[in-house]
């Protein structure tokens, strides 16, 4: 079982669950990078470590400000 590939990104289940819901709460790529900023994590990590993630948050628009 290999677990050092996430533990170097996040350092446990808990986590990884939080930022897992995070991103998948994310309504842009906007909010997207400031859970990354908050992660310590990079926008080149997150889609080396987390590819479904990543090929998600694509289809986000770019900022939320068509919202408002």
């Amino acid at each position: 079982m290999d677990e050092q590939g996430y533990s170097d990104l996040l350092h446990s289940s808990r986590e990884l669950s939080s930022f897992y819901l995070e991103i998948g709460a994310a309504k842009s790529k906007v909010e997207v990078v400031k859970i990354l900023y908050g992660y310590n994590l990079s926008e080149e990590a997150f889609d080396e470590g987390f590819p479904d993630l990543s090929k998600a948050v694509q289809d986000l628009p770019d900022d939320d400000s068509t919202t408002a």
